[in-house]
Formats: structure tokens, sequence, C-alpha cells
């Protein structure tokens, strides 16, 4: 029992101290790219192979601690020509050639936090941070026609699906002037599916349209460039402190 109240004293404490702080905000764009890492195509996590367009903002607690928030407009793409193993490169044994695109919106909310800068003692330090939460992706639910092998496949629509995906990642930041801030940022996403590609259709009566070898829910990694504004106090570097 006394432990319980600490730790809601805690928790009350910290809340009653991030209330205290003076929050600003932090709104931009995100430009980048992205790809899939799942059944089809090429086995690599991080390959972009598509671009990627995105809204991000952000509510500074303090220089440490934010929560943010993204909406990012892009879509998946993947083919087994591209891959360089010996099974999907080769055509499965069967010349058969499966490939997919996905068009695809994703909103999601998360935390961030800066666990140290670099060249702290320069006009802009430079502060690495990661960042976790949740999101949802809105996108196509594909499959792929039964096929006897020697030829190429492209997966097709039979339905749209929101999803859950779980983001997360790590970047760097530093501001540009008084206000601006540009950064570099490498986020994958684990989804909660593994049929992004169309390799498992859900749908009972697509059952057959099943690949054999899937395993694995399919994942997808963005790697870009943000570009924001500070609503609020800037880089102290620009500021007269004495006022």
């Amino acid at each position: 029992m006394k432990a319980n109240v600490f730790v809601i004293l805690i928790a009350i404490l910290a809340v009653n101290t991030l209330k205290a702080q003076k929050k600003t905000y932090d709104l931009g764009l995100y430009l980048g790219g992205v790809n899939y890492y799942g059944e089809i195509g090429e086995k690599k996590f991080v390959s972009p192979n598509r671009a990627t367009l995105g809204l991000i903002g952000k509510m500074n607690f303090n220089e440490k601690l934010s929560l943010r928030g993204t909406i990012t407009f892009f879509t998946l793409y993947d083919n087994d020509r591209d891959a360089a193993d010996g099974y999907r490169g080769t055509g499965r044994n069967n010349s058969l050639y499966y490939s997919f695109e996905n068009k695809s919106i994703e909103a999601s909310v998360g935390i961030e936090y800066v666990p140290f800068s670099l060249l702290k003692n320069a006009r802009n330090p430079i502060d690495f941070y990661v960042h976790a939460g949740l999101g949802t992706v809105y996108n196509d639910e594909l499959y792929y026609p039964l096929s006897a092998g020697f030829e190429d496949v492209l997966a097709e629509k039979y339905g749209t699906r929101t999803r859950m995906v779980i983001p997360f990642g790590i970047g760097f930041k530093t501001f540009v002037g008084s206000n601006f801030m540009v950064g570099i940022e490498l986020s994958p996403r684990y989804t909660v599916t593994d049929n992004l590609d169309g390799s498992h259709p859900e749908d009972a009566r697509l059952e057959p349209n099943q690949l054999p070898d899937f395993s694995n829910n399919d994942w997808y990694s963005f790697v870009g460039l943000t570009l924001t504004y500070r609503l609020g106090k800037g880089n102290d570097a620009f500021c007269d402190c004495t006022l």
C-alpha cells in the first residue's frame, strides 16, 4: 500500500513539474524515403525505394522531453526481381516473380527524448534523440492471383484496412538560425500484419492464395530529413538572456 502511494505521489509530482515548465512547439515537414521488409523482394531492412512526405509536430516540455505526432504519406513497393538472394531473385524455383505496390497513410504519436548533445559549447549544439510510440497505417488489402509459374505476378487489391504499427527510431537535430531546426532520422515500423505485401491475405476465401513461405509480420522503415519551426523560445545562441 505504501509503495502504491509513493508511486502515485511521484507521478503527481512529475505531472506538476511538466505543467510548471514553459512549453514550446515545433511544426514542420518530414521528407525522405521508405522501404518495406517482408516476404517479397529485397531482404534489406533499410533500403529506401520510394519517396515519403509527412507533417510533424512536437510539444516540447523542456529541452530533453517532447510529445510528437506525425502524418506521413508514402507507397510501399518491392519486386522479387530486385532480390539478390538465391530464392526470390531466381524465381522461387519456378520462374515466378511477385511484386506489389501499396499506397499508404500513417498517423502516429509518441515520446521523443534527448539523452545527450554533441558540440555543447558550439553556437548550434547537435541533439541526439530517440523516440517511440504507437500509430496506425491505412492502406490496401492485397492478394496474388494463383499462378502455375513462369510469369511475373502483381498483387491485386481486394479491400482496405487500418492496422496498428509501432514506430521507434533515432535521430540528430540542430538549430539553423534562431527558430528553424533541421534533423536526420531513421524510423523503423513494426506492424501487426503479415499482409502489407499481399503474401498472407486474411480473408478466408483467399486462403489458397497465401504464399507458402510467410513467417513473420511485415516491417517498413523511414529515412529522412525534418525541417521544423520553433514556436516559443528559440535557440539560446540568438537570445539576449540578460533581458
